[in-house]
């Protein structure tokens, strides 16, 4: 039965133009002719798969999966027509603004509400199916929601809002699943034959879409690539302050200006990480430079833990609740691991062997280099508490984690951290509940479900990995069309700034009428600017307009009054005037008679006064501009320091981060600098998700950088495991020179 009974139809959408209508029909119609063998496929793969389980299971799954087989057969003939009827109503109320985003059901949640564990599986199976098909067909995506754009006569559509996206048929999939009669097992077990089929051909499905438009004649030559920048146009700087650093070059090219790079700095060099050997040894000489009588007594016990009671007595701490919010310091986390120990064995001597104290060292050296990097407060350092006993469970059995860069569960824990740190606890947007949900629930499981599988640590790397790529393409759009608009309000003030220097320059010295004089300086610099934006500074147009000036300043003997005060009118109607109050202007400003009136009862033609105060209060591109105070301050000279931040700043390519202090509670969030115009210092600072912060100037960063209120984050190999273990090693081996210093002393 229709549960939506008066959700309106293609046909019903009466404020389309007909052809854009017509062409959504195609669209639709295109839809199913691509998706029939593709959901043909799937069904013909959910009945085999079915009937194995049946083969292979006995009782009551056997039974089940019998009827499930029984519910296929009996549905499929309706399947497809119930899905493009569901369909074709995502397609109908594409662009209308209550119409809310096709997404799974955990998605856009901000409250963290407790639901049904089998509806959030599902939920979770959708939104992978469409985030892989999202990450699969990106670019095409992103073209299709440019043409649908022009069809609505709207901003480009994001992908959650495209009428054949990921999300919307995902959406649609599980609502006519849903009519099936498929129990939840079996239901997880279509989506995942859909994701297969539908993963695959996403690439064609999307370009068959955009391919139809195009030939249809909707941005027929719309390309979507992101130039590369020349190689030796922007060295990246180690660091922005470090001394000897070679100057950049101040002019970049349009369109290298307009790319936005991804929002974690890529690895440039990384030094090959120790060997075990080498670790040993440096722990061996930090115990004897900390606690040398505590090496000697502990040489001493003949009692060590085995492996198997070491995992049964962190199994045991791992089913524990947690006591604080934090991580445990490496000697809290030692000391409940020994009482555990001791209470298995019932014994005071356990103690433990030398490779796995060290590993257990490490772990606790690690911990404490990553809570200098995170916020005590933060999101990421309850994230870490929950994931540091699996960590040490996965160490002690697996010595590879402190040797191999890549290893499954170093992974996860700097894809959770960085994300927490740069995404949640850096930012002072409003808090994203849904990814955070999305963290916990990966820690959650890693802590909950690891008992020695490290396919599982793997898993949710994966998983999440791919959930950060998505939000990462969604933040490099957004990105882009922020730098798009920032050069597109730069342009418009730079041609605003000529045309009003172009009249200052006619009307200097002359005596002109307030009428001529507020005519000149509002509307008609208005219309000097569109037309340098639209045809350029050496256009015909452009010259035209400017004599016009010189006419209505020059001498009335020489001119065409008829002829300029059509001109005049036309460049008023332009920039936004009516036609009649631009004409009625234009004769004023030429002593021209006004026209008669149609009728004798219509209202006699406003009055020089009345037009000159409307001229005055006409809204200007550049009303918006910064407070007096903030002016004030630009125009005052940088001293030496502000000076050499701005020289550094300038430096820097773009992408790079800043941080910024933001109150005084020491509150610091991160900005990336995602573009600047050399000649004019404007810049563009926006977030990790790509939305622009409030609009600054590069003195203005400048100064705030001088007073420590900015620094930049260094462009550092690696993520932040990376760093933190480099820092941990280079302390190790410190311990390891004074050693050898003080041998060869004695």
């Amino acid at each position: 039965m229709d549960k939506h009974p008066n959700m309106p139809t293609l046909a019903d959408r009466g404020d389309l133009a007909p052809r854009a209508r017509h062409l959504l029909a195609q669209q639709l119609s295109e839809c199913g002719n691509l998706l029939d063998p593709l959901l043909r496929n799937v069904l013909d793969d959910l009945q085999q798969e079915l009937f194995r389980i049946a083969e292979q299971s006995s009782g009551t799954a056997q039974h089940e999966a019998m009827e499930a087989l029984h519910e296929v057969k009996r549905n499929r003939p309706r399947f497809h027509g119930r899905l493009m009827a569901l369909l074709e109503r995502r397609f109908a109320s594409v662009g209308q603004p209550d119409a809310a985003a096709p997404v799974s059901s955990y998605r856009g949640s901000e409250n963290l509400t407790l639901v049904d564990p089998h509806e959030f599986d599902e939920s979770m199976a959708l939104d992978d199916l469409s985030t892989r098909t999202e990450l699969h067909a990106g670019n095409a995506l992103f073209d299709l929601g440019h043409r649908y754009a022009v069809l609505l006569a709207s901003p480009p559509l994001d992908n959650d809002l495209l009428p054949p996206g990921p999300h919307t048929l995902a959406v649609v999939l599980g609502e006519a699943a849903g009519e099936m009669g498929l129990q939840r097992e079996h239901r997880l077990l279509f989506y995942r034959l859909c994701d297969r089929r539908l993963f695959g051909a996403a690439e064609s499905f999307y370009g068959r879409l955009n391919e139809h438009l195009k030939t249809s004649g909707i941005l027929p030559d719309l390309r979507n690539y992101l130039p590369k920048r020349a190689h030796g146009a922007r060295p990246a700087p180690a660091l922005a302050d470090a001394p000897g650093t070679p100057a950049a070059a101040t002019e970049v090219p349009p369109e290298a200006a307009s790319v936005p790079p991804p929002p974690i700095a890529p690895v440039t060099s990384y030094a090959p990480p120790p060997a075990m050997g080498e670790l040993h040894n440096l722990l061996d000489a930090r115990r004897h430079a900390l606690h040398p009588e505590a090496e000697a007594a502990a040489a001493q016990s003949a009692q060590f833990a085995s492996m198997p009671e070491l995992q049964e007595a962190l199994a045991a701490l791992q089913a524990m609740p947690s006591r604080k919010p934090g991580p445990q310091t490496g000697e809290n986390l030692s000391n409940d691991l020994m009482t555990q120990l001791r209470r298995a064995a019932n014994s005071g001597d356990v103690q433990l062997q030398p490779e796995h104290r060290d590993a257990m060292e490490l772990i606790g050296l690690l911990y404490d280099q990553l809570l200098t990097e995170t916020r005590s407060e933060g999101i990421a350092q309850q994230l870490l508490a929950n994931l540091q006993v699996p960590l040490l469970r996965v160490a002690l059995s697996d010595s590879n984690f402190f040797t191999i860069r890549n290893h499954p569960a170093r992974r996860l824990l700097n894809l959770v951290l960085e994300t927490a740190n740069l995404w949640l606890d850096r930012s002072d947007d409003h808090f994203d509940a849904t990814l955070n949900q999305r963290l916990q629930r990966s820690v959650q499981r890693v802590a909950a479900e690891y008992k020695g599988d490290i396919g599982v640590i793997e898993r949710e790397a994966d998983d999440l990995d791919s959930h950060l790529r998505l939000i990462s393409r969604r933040a490099e759009i957004a990105e882009r069309r922020q730098v798009e608009a920032a050069q597109g309000r730069d342009r418009l003030r730079d041609a605003r700034s000529a045309a009003s220097a172009a009249i200052a320059k006619r009307i200097a010295g002359r005596k002109t009428t307030p009428l001529v004089r507020a005519l000149l300086e509002n509307a008609w610099t208005d219309a000097l600017t569109l037309t340098l934006l639209r045809e350029g500074e050496n256009s015909e147009a452009y010259r035209r307009r400017l004599a016009a000036a010189d006419q209505l300043l020059g001498s009335p003997v020489e001119r065409d009054d008829t002829k300029l005060a059509s001109d005049f009118s036309h460049g008023l109607t332009q920039v936004g005037l009516q036609a009649n109050e631009a004409d009625q202007i234009a004769r004023y400003a030429l002593d021209m008679p006004q026209r008669p009136t149609a009728t004798p009862a219509a209202a006699p033609p406003p009055s020089q006064t009345e037009l000159l105060i409307r001229l005055k209060s006409r809204h200007k591109p550049d009303d918006e501009e910064a407070s007096p105070a903030e002016a004030v301050a630009r125009k005052l000279s940088l001293t030496p320091s502000e000076r050499r931040a701005l020289d550094s700043l300038k430096k820097l390519p773009f992408g790079s981060w800043l941080e910024f202090t933001i109150n005084q509670q020491g509150q610091k969030v991160a900005r990336k600098l995602a573009w600047y115009a050399p000649t004019s210092g404007r810049c563009l600072l926006v977030n990790a998700r790509g939305a622009a912060a409030p609009e600054r100037e590069l003195d203005q960063v400048a100064r705030m950088m001088a007073r420590g209120q900015v620094r930049v984050i260094s462009r550092q190999d690696g993520g932040m495991i990376d760093r933190a273990w480099n820092a941990l090693v280079a302390g190790l081996r410190k311990f390891g020179r004074s050693n050898e210093t003080s041998e060869t002393a004695t």
